[in-house]
């Protein structure tokens, strides 16, 4: 991924960049939180040792308009606290609240 826009996003690949049209893009970070992403995006991290990125505790809609975490990123560097069987629901409060807005 090249970069992220409102309506688009832009990848690399073998024969160039392509743009590709979009509603929603879910970005898939990983085990550890990848805190460079989500400082660039804007979203407030706890200042603490936990560096827990901070987010609607039901929607997990972050500080900025949007940006949604779900999974082990909403537990910061305390990875073992969230696995697939306990935030399986994480997905389905996201969509709901997406649903809910009027655009």
């Amino acid at each position: 991924m090249v970069e992220i826009r409102d309506d688009e996003i832009d990848i690399k690949t073998p024969k160039g960049i392509v743009s590709i049209k979009n509603h929603f893009v879910f970005a898939m970070t990983g085990y550890h939180p990848n805190y460079d992403f989500l400082k660039k995006a804007g979203v407030d991290i706890s200042e603490d040792e936990i560096m827990k990125p901070k987010c609607d505790d039901d929607s997990l809609e972050t500080n900025i308009k949007g940006i949604y975490l779900a999974g082990v990123v909403c537990a910061g560097m305390e990875t073992g606290r969230l696995f697939i069987e306990n935030s399986r629901s994480h997905a389905v409060n996201i969509f709901n609240h997406i649903e809910s807005k009027s655009y």
